[in-house]
């Protein structure tokens, strides 16, 4: 079998508001990865199952702070405005395993991938004899690295109408540890250079998913599905930040399967995310 993905594994904006208290930690922010992937499985016995599929993913974010102009003899806040972008490749890989006639084993690879997003660091609004040099844009480069995944589930047939899933997923956060934006042709004051490297702590850790489902074969053209996941926190109470402030989530989905012919399906779904409330404690330095 082959086939074709358009989809996005990675998503996140968080946008405040122009007073908020801890925009010298973050006032906005937006990156989204959109992945490309063909795919070819192979089914090598009536029992194994193979696939293998590269990713053609395309980043791209933007990052907005503010500094406090009166911590270096000026007023009002600078704004900070860091956006970059590239393209670069993966892959996903997976074995599925028909342990009996009602039970099925899978378990799915997604490789990690590793970008080198270009773009600029744009100053405003900088005032005084200190951040008032620093107004303009800067070439900027931001190394980044999205997490791999490991994806095992079960899927058992009850009956010809009910089949149930569970499943688990251990997603390597840990790569996440810090961000930093390096910039080019930043002024000099006093033979330093303050904003040539921007950093970000996010000492993200290693999670596990998990998540159950069923499905019911209405008639041969309909099958309804629901699920249900909990979704742990790759930040700890002590490093959570204002950036990217994830809690622990749990989601329900519903979703249908429209088989108007023998080779084709579509399928819809709707899926419901609550994310718990989650403290953030860091300091702030204007």
């Amino acid at each position: 079998h082959y086939g074709i993905g358009l989809y996005v594994p990675f998503g996140l904006i968080s946008d405040y508001e122009k007073g908020f208290g801890g925009r010298y930690k973050g006032q906005y922010s937006k990156v989204e990865v959109v992945t490309l992937q063909p795919t070819l499985s192979y089914r090598i016995n009536d029992r194994v199952s193979v696939g293998f599929g590269p990713t053609l993913n395309k980043i791209k974010g933007k990052l907005v702070s503010k500094l406090n102009n009166s911590a270096a003899l000026g007023n009002g806040d600078t704004e900070v405005d860091i956006k970059g972008d590239d393209t670069a490749l993966g892959f996903n890989a997976g074995v599925l395993v028909d342990i009996t006639e009602q039970l099925a084993w899978g378990l799915t690879y997604h490789s990690k991938v590793d970008y080198t997003l270009q773009g600029r660091t744009r100053i405003t609004g900088g005032n005084g004899p200190i951040f008032g040099q620093f107004n303009g844009d800067y070439d900027a480069q931001l190394d980044f690295t999205t997490p791999e995944m490991l994806d095992s589930s079960l899927t058992y047939k009850l009956d010809n109408q009910w089949t149930l899933y569970g499943g688990a997923t251990w997603t390597r956060w840990s790569r996440l540890q810090e961000i930093v934006v390096e910039n080019d042709g930043t002024p000099s004051i006093l033979g330093l250079t303050p904003i040539a490297e921007v950093s970000e702590q996010l000492q993200w850790q290693d999670t596990w998913s998990y998540a159950i489902g069923a499905s019911y074969q209405l008639n041969p053209q309909w099958v309804l599905r629901t699920g249900f996941a909990l979704d742990a926190s790759p930040a700890a109470n002590d490093n959570r930040t204002v950036r990217i402030p994830v809690g622990n989530r749990k989601v329900f989905s519903l979703g249908a399967g429209w088989s108007p012919t023998a080779d084709m399906t579509i399928d819809v779904a709707y899926t419901y995310l609550r994310e718990s409330e989650a403290s953030i404690n860091q300091h702030s330095t204007e």
